[in-house]
């Protein structure tokens, strides 16, 4: 299909100024942890997704900046059945809104088509989380607004917390973000994109533990660092300011 593509236009194409576009990103999400070897469970693949608006402006045919706006939702599970007799599990479920800003660099391997170089910063805000950690004995429910933890032997002793503040995480995120990829022409106006990404938070995204080796702990054990690596898949319509500008001045 890229090969199809690329041979719908038959001359050199140029970057103008300014590309405006989507862009769609299924992507494998991990949360490593400095001090605390969780157990994973069975993922889900992809488990992540995102999708958003782009914006670069191009100096020339080699040198641009991008960046946007995403939304991305991610998906991680733990198992402790080995090490608990409660045979604990821990679903936890993150809705990230980001703004990556990347210096991107184009490598011609034809004339409709660029080899593409990116590396920059990322800011995240946590926009909604939720972890369900279900034994066999209890399920408690952590999420961005509430509490809950249902007891199945003493029902009694049922909690719920409709005011919970939801301090499990940190609100903010930075990180680095950077990727390899392919961009064409499909006409003078439209451009596809396909890109290798990877993406690093580095400050921690946890507050506290979810399940401690400590009975009673509240401190977090050590740095948990997001880590996503996928593929997006973008579509651009580029214009140039100037062009428009010098055409209204002519006329007038």
């Amino acid at each position: 299909m890229l090969i199809a593509i690329i041979s719908l236009t038959g001359y050199s194409q140029q970057f103008n100024d300014w590309q405006v576009g989507i862009n769609a990103s299924p992507f494998l999400f991990k949360r490593v942890n400095s001090e605390y070897n969780y157990l994973r469970d069975k993922q889900d693949f992809p488990n992540g997704f995102g999708y958003g608006l782009t914006i670069e402006k191009n100096w020339n045919d080699h040198w641009g900046i991008k960046t946007g706006i995403e939304n991305t939702k991610q998906n991680e599970k733990y198992h402790f059945g080995d090490n608990s007799a409660d045979n604990i599990r821990i679903n936890m479920n993150f809705e990230y809104v980001k703004f990556p800003i990347t210096l991107q660099y184009y490598y011609p391997l034809n004339e409709k088509l660029f080899l593409t170089f990116s590396q920059g910063f990322q800011f995240s805000s946590l926009k909604y989380y939720k972890t369900v950690i279900k034994g066999i004995y209890e399920l408690r429910t952590f999420t961005s607004t509430y509490a809950e933890i249902i007891f199945s032997e003493h029902p009694e002793n049922n909690e719920f917390n409709p005011n919970y503040n939801g301090l499990n995480h940190n609100d903010f995120l930075y990180g680095i973000i950077g990727g390899i990829g392919l961009k064409g022409f499909v006409s003078d106006k439209v451009l596809y994109a396909v890109n290798l990404r990877y993406e690093y938070d580095i400050n921690s995204a946890d507050n506290t533990p979810y399940y401690s080796k400590i009975p009673g702990n509240t401190k977090p054990e050590g740095t948990t660092h997001n880590i996503r690596f996928g593929l997006e898949l973008g579509l651009q319509y580029q214009f140039s300011l100037g062009t428009r500008f010098d055409k209204r001045a002519h006329k007038l």
